[in-house]
């Protein structure tokens, strides 16, 4: 994979018979005022001066572990180490930045004196230069000895970060690391009086950069029906941004955005069914941080409530998640809305190639290639034909129909007025007491004393709130400021227009031709159903 980034704008100028140097950058975390990338430079580049030589380029790998990553699998690093016949020395601010670890500082040692390339680091033992030497076998073993140190520190530093994050996840305290989707890091004071992080509901001027909002819309998609490559294709229509920038934007100093950064569908399912949307605190292995009741630990801001989560997971995403979803080949923009009148299934969008002077054999073909909507007949009755008609007509004379029937009427939309319901609490704690009652069947001592605990409180709340009654909310239906043809004459696509299609519950039906070449409206039928945006209907009971 090619890293544009990595690569030198231009070609510099080197000295005849000067060395070529590349300098070398790493951080674990971009906010590391210590070691910033400014602070690192400005040490090379010193150190380069001495060594004499001209800088053809650099490898500057931001939010990357030494501990976590080979030199290999860092991309700005690998680039130039696939690439030795294009440099001589490469000149890092300390061992530490190249590597924490021996097995990978044996790999570089290999590696350098395979291809006879100099490794300088500026500030060594005592703050003085180290250049590795491989020449000899004491060089060597020097080289494995610093490299323990750095890896012994690394284990160490890493150790300290758990216990600290251990401790702060505990008092509700965002630790750091990735910043979820939809949220901004800022200082508040907590109940016990102190000051920590706390992830708040990230919101901006410009709705592509509003990420609270954009999950908030992706779980009223979901809600509705909306499959996952229809909220991908609908966050790069509309622009949103995507994590990696987000997470660039929050940082302190803010990165530059990355212009090749993309929406994927894996992304998209990830951040509807991360619990991290409802504030709660995730271990590595994915499960919730809980505290001494049992109850799991927020550090953040919910951006749905418990409802809206459970109605996500069980009615919207399980079957996704399983597997159950049919991906169409055969989408289309009328997809769902154009069906045949014989079966009533979806018509498929076909291509043809136009025929003029005649009918079968005797027409010849003119090279111009038409879309029709075509049913196959697999499910028709007993000597009924297979259906085609062209597409292009059908969609004008749909837009006549829809402005004709619903163009006038103002949009409506379903409130729901909400109740008393602790369903989704319920099955919450039901999930609680699950993972509890298996954790406790494996600890003893002080461990188990602490999850049988836990696990008292969470089966008292549940006791208690089975005896509540349930009190299902109504729904009232309201009226908007816009008519369905203000949206259908303002909707840039054919896409749009089919979510208001379906929304409108409208369904095309298209007949066999009474007669040769019968016009669309002898063929087709256009029926009217409910007057509800689904996913405008979710995202106001989201937003309530």
């Amino acid at each position: 994979m090619r890293h544009v980034a990595a690569i030198p704008r231009g070609r510099v100028p080197v000295r005849e018979g000067g060395l070529r140097l590349v300098g070398a950058v790493r951080l674990s975390r971009y906010t590391d005022a210590s070691t910033s990338p400014e602070v690192q430079k400005e040490t090379v580049e010193r150190a380069g001066a001495r060594v004499g030589g001209t800088f053809v380029g650099w490898a500057e790998d931001t939010d990357v572990s030494a501990l976590k990553t080979t030199p290999w699998e860092r991309p700005k690093l690998a680039y130039w180490l696939e690439r030795p016949d294009e440099w001589d020395v490469m000149i890092w601010q300390r061992m530490d930045r190249a590597v924490r670890s021996m097995a990978d500082m044996a790999d570089l040692g290999r590696y350098a004196k395979k291809n006879g390339k100099r490794l300088i680091f500026a500030s060594g033992p005592g703050g003085d230069r180290l250049e590795l030497d491989f020449s000899s076998p004491m060089s060597e073993l020097i080289m494995l000895i610093l490299a323990f140190a750095a890896q012994l520190e690394g284990q160490t530093i890493m150790e300290r970060n758990q216990g600290a994050a251990a401790h702060l996840q505990s008092l509700g305290r965002w630790t750091g690391g990735t910043l979820p989707y939809g949220y901004k890091p800022g200082r508040r004071v907590f109940g016990d009086g102190n000051e920590g992080w706390w992830l708040y509901e990230h919101t901006d001027d410009d709705p592509r950069r509003s990420t609270a909002d954009i999950r908030r819309r992706m779980v009223g998609m979901a809600t509705a029906g909306r499959n996952y490559s229809e909220i991908t294709r609908w966050l790069e229509e509309f622009g949103a941004i995507t994590p990696t920038n987000h997470r660039a934007l929050m940082a302190t100093p803010p990165r530059d955005l990355d212009a090749e950064s993309r929406w994927q569908i894996t992304v998209v399912r990830e951040l509807l069914l991360s619990p991290t949307m409802r504030g709660h605190i995730l271990k590595k292995d994915g499960t919730l941080v809980r505290g001494e009741e049992g109850a799991p630990i927020l550090q953040g801001e919910p951006l749905i409530d418990d409802a809206t989560w459970y109605g996500l997971q069980d009615d919207a995403l399980k079957a996704r998640a399983s597997g159950n979803v049919v991906r169409r080949k055969d989408a289309h923009p009328l997809l769902n809305v154009v069906v045949c009148g014989a079966c009533d299934r979806n018509m498929y969008l076909n291509w043809y190639t136009e025929r003029k002077g005649g009918r079968g054999e005797k027409a010849k073909l003119t090279g111009v290639k038409k879309q029709v909507f075509r049913c196959n007949g697999k499910y028709h009755a007993p000597g009924e034909p297979a259906m085609t008609i062209h597409a292009e007509p059908v969609m004008e004379w749909i837009t006549g129909q829809f402005l004709a029937h619903l163009g006038p009427m103002r949009r409506t939309q379903l409130v729901r007025v909400p109740g008393s319901d602790h369903r989704g609490e319920i099955a919450d704690l039901t999930a609680d007491i699950d993972e509890l009652s298996m954790r406790l069947a494996q600890l003893r001592g002080r461990a188990a004393d602490v999850v049988m605990q836990q696990l008292q409180a969470r089966s008292d709340r549940l006791e208690e709130l089975e005896a509540t009654p349930v009190v299902p909310p109504r729904e009232e239906v309201v009226q908007l400021d816009v008519t369905w043809g203000d949206d259908w004459r303002a909707a840039e696509d054919w896409t749009a227009r089919r979510h208001m299609l379906i929304s409108a519950g409208v369904r095309v039906k298209v007949s066999a031709p009474p007669r040769w070449r019968a016009p669309v409206d002898e063929r087709c039928e256009f029926l009217v159903g409910t007057h509800v945006d689904p996913v405008e209907d979710m995202l106001a009971d989201i937003v309530e």
